[in-house]
């Protein structure tokens, strides 16, 4: 295509192409101000932009090309209009891996990585290096199911979800990864229409299912509410432990779980003793944890 046809971005640009200059255009740009946060998402974007580490921009004096300049002009516009930066990159770190990330699924949190720290050691543990299988109940862009799986490769991994949009981007991610789940678009509390997928007790179940009071989201940044999918955040304010109930539900009723199998379960930072109540006294153990931030974050159950 010859050049005449390209359409460049409109101004303002950077009075310089050295680093120090791109950093301040592209803060102004994009909207962002001195904080610890907006550094790291900067940092984050001049790394892929650039294709090095900060550390080599500064050793070899990095200067923005014409074409560096254009992307990193499109994502400034795009983070000035609220969007996350990990949907204007189109990807996210998770467990030391790399996921594709878009409008279609939440972005990972920290938290849920802890998840599954937490739940991988307690199965190494407990259970050592026997094959287990697995379910991932609301697995959106795949995650904790694709992570878990490369983690234990022997493992039997399942995962489901109720949208079919974030199924196919979790698929997607599965295959970049050159990684095999088995996906399953099922809604679990259509209890026959789960039952052929829990034809067989899993040995461990774990999820982050919406756990978000409506009420809540008045409180939360844009970035979250306007950007990511409402029906993976929120539950009505009079009944927040829907999910959680219905999975505890399945675990005992239903026999999802296998007995001795381990459930775990991410959950607001406000529900995790309600949660907890939700569980048996039947079974061998029940505890909460606390994330990194100190916030009551996760429950963990044996059945």
């Amino acid at each position: 295509m010859s050049s005449k046809n390209v359409t460049r971005r409109k101004g303002p640009w950077p009075s310089n192409n050295n680093l120090h200059s791109v950093r301040d255009w592209f803060r102004q740009r994009g909207g962002l101000d001195d904080s610890r946060e907006s550094e790291s998402v900067i940092r984050l974007i001049l790394d892929k932009v650039s294709g090095i580490s900060v550390m080599d921009r500064v050793i070899t004096h990095w200067r923005a090309s014409e074409s560096e300049l254009e992307r990193l002009a499109s994502l400034a516009d795009r983070l000035q209009k609220g969007e996350p930066v990990q949907y204007a990159l189109g990807e996210t770190s998770f467990a030391g891996l790399t996921f594709q990330c878009d409008r279609r699924a939440l972005i990972p949190r920290p938290e849920t990585e802890e998840l599954l720290t937490e739940a991988l050691r307690r199965v190494r543990r407990c259970d050592g290096l026997s094959s287990h299988r697995v379910m991932d109940i609301g697995t959106g862009s795949g995650v904790l199911s694709i992570a878990w799986k490369i983690q234990r490769p022997d493992d039997d991994v399942h995962a489901l979800d109720v949208e079919l949009e974030a199924l196919e981007l979790a698929k997607i991610n599965a295959e970049g990864l050159d990684c095999f789940v088995n996906f399953f678009r099922s809604d679990i509390f259509q209890v026959q229409q789960s039952n052929g997928i829990f034809y067989e007790p899993f040995d461990v179940i774990i999820s982050n299912p919406p756990y978000i009071p409506n009420s809540d989201r008045f409180d939360m940044h844009s970035t979250v509410t306007e950007w990511e999918p409402s029906t993976a955040l929120f539950v009505e304010d009079d009944n927040p432990l829907s999910f959680y109930r219905q999975i505890i539900h399945g675990c005992e009723n239903e026999e999802w779980l296998a007995k001795g199998g381990l459930l775990a379960l991410e959950c607001h930072r406000n529900l995790t003793d309600q949660v907890l109540d939700l569980v048996p006294k039947t079974w061998t153990s029940k505890e909460r944890m606390k994330d990194l931030q100190g916030n009551w974050r996760m429950v963990f159950a044996r059945r």
